[in-house]
């Protein structure tokens, strides 16, 4: 049975007064004495007993009844009227339509029962028919408010935005504090992406009807499509001290504060959406991933175990729980989580990938590789199987082994994207070529590593990491300089507070002999590093050599120091240290 029509339950509702109206009475326009019809007595009986029977809640028998009487009196319009809104209520629409066109054949006038068949009608998306008895409406009655603004929405419906937009402007100028009226205008902008009108037209029903709820939850949709997350944040605040039980409006902002990375906002709103829909635990998601931001691992734990009480076999909430285990170093349960996904689906291969992961975490390379080759077992080939593979044999210095992999990975991918299939993903590509690239460089097969490095940036544009490599090897070797300053600043426009890209900047300064721009560029690295709690003893390296260059030996060795200290066995830095003050401690 649809209910797509805002307007139709009110409309319906005009049917529950004909239990207050005197038998068989038709409200009507004209003001004359209504026909004295002789009425068969049975028609009386049986719908006294419908009446009865429908204030005891004896549907079915009430329906019975007054089929009875519209038995015996076919003529009366309000028995069909109440037969109209029994079949409505079943779900037998059609029926329901043939009683109202019954009722109005024999009370034309009837202003209510049109009403009610033109929003039937429109429930049932019959936007002609309704137009055309919304219409009949208004010719009997041009001032009727209910039919001319049922009206406009009928056409609103049918996208005719200019006529219903003009039908809502007359309306207003006989009744210019319709809050309603500029409430539906405000749908009709936002379905034509109108901003600017929409949050217009919101706000002013808002100032008319400050209870108006949906116009709150309206604006606050249009601020967030707009990408306006503090305004919208602001008018479902607003909404909250309208009605503190609106869940919709507490529902809203969390996903906000959590898009804006504002967890404990987030859990604020979430929770408080929770008290008032104890029942939908889908809030819980969020708020374990807002715990999991927050690092406290043992509550999200419990959230996501809630979802998981009822929902054992959701693979995302498995994902979600072993993750969460895992950064509490709660290996076992984690593996445990990852093999209940496995259990449920042999062939998930983030499941192995991230089986994988958990066991080469923890040194343990022989069930590592056992996770890739089950894996592989299940989905022969699969391109990030086969990626997994490479890596660890990466990590295992296997390079013959390693390279096959990796190009084996890329070619698998290729593959997928010549043929357009859904399995391609550019992000794997892009790391095979990344690592492959790597793995080639350590090999000193240079001119090949930076080949693959290039392939990165052109499946991924906006890879920094690839334009850092590419730009600091450059500077590394002295050769491209100017290419490697433009690669580094590809990198920066990516991601302008990276410590290690501003590093990657000094370095080809650095080379170019450009010594002053060298140590501003280490100088904003060494500064970041210090706000993101981080040190690389590299950075101070790096600034040590060009102090030397600019003849502050003293400061230099101070950097030598600060390197040594984050990297106390490296002999690098202590002969450096050696050689400009032999007599120093160390």
């Amino acid at each position: 049975m649809k209910k797509s029509n805002p307007f139709r339950i009110s409309a319906i509702g005009f049917l529950f007064l004909f239990g207050t109206v005197p038998c068989f009475a038709n409200t009507t326009l004209e003001d004359h004495p209504r026909e004295i019809r002789q009425v068969d007595p049975r028609a009386y009986w049986h719908y006294a007993n419908a009446l009865y029977a429908q204030h005891i809640g004896e549907k079915d028998k009430s329906l019975v009844e007054f089929q009875q009487a519209a038995r015996y009196d076919s003529k009366s319009s309000a028995i069909h009227d109440r037969l109209a809104f029994h079949y409505y209520v079943e779900g037998m629409d059609y029926k329901s339509v043939e009683e109202l066109q019954k009722s109005i054949e024999l009370a034309p006038n009837n202003i209510e029962t049109r009403l009610l068949l033109a929003n039937l009608f429109s429930s049932q998306g019959e936007y002609a028919k309704a137009q055309r008895e919304y219409a009949k409406i208004i010719e009997k009655d041009p001032k009727n408010i209910e039919a001319r603004y049922y009206l406009a929405g009928v056409l609103a419906n049918q996208n005719r935005t200019e006529e219903a937009l003009q039908k809502y402007r007359e309306i207003l100028l006989d009744n210019p504090k319709a809050a309603a009226v500029y409430y539906n205008m405000g749908l009709i902008y936002t379905r034509a992406n109108q901003v600017v009108k929409a949050e217009e037209t919101f706000k002013k029903a808002i100032e008319l009807d400050p209870s108006l709820e949906s116009a709150y939850t309206s604006l606050g949709l249009v601020y967030e499509l707009d990408q306006k997350p503090k305004e919208a944040i602001a008018v479902y605040q607003e909404l909250v001290k309208v009605n503190p039980e609106s869940s919709q409006a507490f529902l809203a902002m969390g996903e906000l504060f959590y898009n804006q990375k504002d967890d404990t906002k987030a859990l604020e709103a979430f929770k408080n959406y929770s008290l008032l829909k104890p029942g939908d635990l889908s809030v819980y998601d969020y708020i374990g991933l807002s715990y999991f931001r927050l690092k406290q691992y043992p509550l999200a734990i419990g959230a996501f175990q809630k979802l998981s009480d009822k929902q054992p076999a959701n693979a995302l909430i498995q994902f979600r729980l072993a993750a969460a285990y895992e950064e509490t170093k709660d290996y076992p349960k984690a593996e445990e989580h990852l093999l209940a996904i496995l259990k449920n689906d042999e062939k998930s291969v983030d499941a192995w990938v991230r089986l994988a992961l958990l066991y080469d975490k923890q040194k343990n390379d022989t069930a590592t590789e056992k996770a890739i080759q089950d894996g592989l077992k299940t989905n022969p080939n699969h391109p990030d199987l086969i990626l997994m593979q490479a890596m660890f044999y990466h990590e295992k210095n296997e390079f013959k082994k390693a390279e096959a992999a990796y190009q084996k990975a890329i070619g698998l991918e290729l593959d997928f994207k010549n043929k357009k299939a859904a399995d391609f993903n550019a992000g794997s590509l892009s790391q095979a070529y990344f690592n492959l690239g790597a793995l080639l460089d350590k090999q000193g097969r240079f001119d090949e590593a930076m080949e693959q490095m290039k392939k990165v940036i052109q499946f991924q544009p906006k890879n920094s990491d690839a334009y850092n490599y590419i730009g600091y090897s450059y500077a590394e070797k002295g050769v491209h300089l100017d290419e490697a300053k433009i690669y580094v600043e590809s990198a920066l426009k990516l991601d302008p507070e990276n410590s290690y890209y501003l590093d990657s900047l000094g370095w080809v300064f650095y080379k170019k002999g450009l010594y002053k721009d060298a140590r501003d560029q280490f100088g904003k690295s060494l500064k970041f590093l210090k706000t993101n709690g981080k040190d690389d003893a590299v950075i101070f390296d790096h600034l040590g050599e060009v102090l030397i260059k600019l003849g502050l030996k003293d400061e230099a060795v101070e950097q030598w120091r600060n390197a040594l200290k984050l990297d106390p066995d490296n002999k690098k830095y202590s002969g450096k240290i050696q050689k400009l003050k032999p007599s120093s401690s160390q």
